[in-house]
């Protein structure tokens, strides 16, 4: 019986743990209720220099650029002064957030209407 408790106490507590790494990356927090996207991750980890992971959302990227603001990153802006993206960095520890929507899916060329967010590092770059 007392095998069985410490088994399950330490399976709860394997679960809290991976709840709370989901709910930030590189220190900047996930957006709630954002699901991971494994597609999206499996193509940003193809790429040598940045690690980091995808998520999707159904809210509007309006709700999510305002959630990011509120999180002290620095707001950058991508390009024109359009609304369909906004990129976000954390200077301690050179993160980048990038929101977009709509946004094109690589793999299909479709145009997908919910709110990506991506959070990526750049590898074994050292802070200056």
């Amino acid at each position: 019986m007392l095998t069985r408790i410490s088994i399950a106490v330490f399976v709860c507590m394997i679960c809290i743990s991976s709840a709370s790494a989901a709910d930030s990356l590189f220190g900047v927090a996930v957006y709630p209720g954002a699901k991971y996207d494994q597609n999206r991750t499996k193509l940003l980890e193809k790429n040598p220099s940045y690690q980091g992971a995808a998520y999707r959302t159904s809210d509007n990227i309006e709700k999510v650029t305002t959630f990011y603001k509120k999180q002290g990153l620095v707001f950058l802006k991508l390009g024109s002064p359009s609304k369909e993206s906004a990129r976000f960095k954390k200077l301690d520890g050179n993160v980048d957030v990038v929101v977009q929507n709509p946004w094109k899916d690589a793999q299909t060329g479709a145009t997908m209407t919910d709110t990506l967010i991506l959070i990526i590092k750049e590898k074994n770059k050292e802070k200056e």
